[in-house]
């Protein structure tokens, strides 16, 4: 280990580590001869210390939440995303060590391309319409009725009615996507007000 992968490892200040091996050395131990043959034989592709925490902790990441880290996150998992992103560029590259690449294969499509944020907002948005869907057809089962959004019941109510309100307006401006008109169509035939 370099003595800035020292430092990392053990959490002390670099100037510490080096101080502590200048005394080895100045007490006649042959600590850097033995320094210089670990290294040699550990090669020139074995990854910093520094490296392995980060895979640590993107492993860590994947165990705890069954996915990999995500960009639009917290700082602590969008670094871990970052740091996931270069790794992929670099083996795009043919820049990854071997041992690296044997290493990150380890964890479940880390290779993968992540969808890009068109992607992942429009499926955020379908997910999101969904389950306003979803909740609307609850209500009318429970209800007996279709929600209001201006003499409403409840708050639940009023967020249903504005929602559908808005699938009205989408319908009459010839804006609703036609798999979201054949959702509302096939759940709640009476939905729409008639024109």
């Amino acid at each position: 280990m370099t003595v800035q992968e020292i430092a990392e490892f053990t959490g002390r200040a670099r100037s510490t580590v080096h101080r502590h091996l200048q005394v080895r050395e100045s007490r006649g131990e042959d600590l850097r001869v033995v320094h210089d043959a670990a290294r040699e034989a550990l090669g020139p592709d074995w990854p910093p210390t520094r490296w392995q925490h980060r895979y640590k902790e993107v492993q860590d990441f994947y165990k705890a939440n069954r996915r990999l880290p995500s960009v639009n996150s917290e700082k602590t998992e969008y670094d871990l995303a970052i740091w996931l992103r270069s790794q992929r560029t670099l083996r795009r590259r043919g820049a990854l060590p071997s041992i690296r690449i044997t290493l990150m294969d380890m964890i479940p499509d880390w290779d993968a391309s992540p969808p890009s944020d068109a992607t992942s907002r429009r499926t955020a948005l379908d997910d999101h319409w969904r389950d306003r869907l979803r909740d609307l057809v609850a209500f009318v089962a429970e209800s007996g009725q279709m929600p209001r959004y201006k003499k409403y019941g409840d708050e639940l109510e009023r967020v249903l009615g504005v929602w559908l309100h808005t699938q009205h307006q989408a319908r009459a401006e010839g804006k609703l996507l036609s798999w979201r008109l054949e959702a509302l169509d096939a759940t709640l035939s009476g939905w729409h007000s008639r024109q």
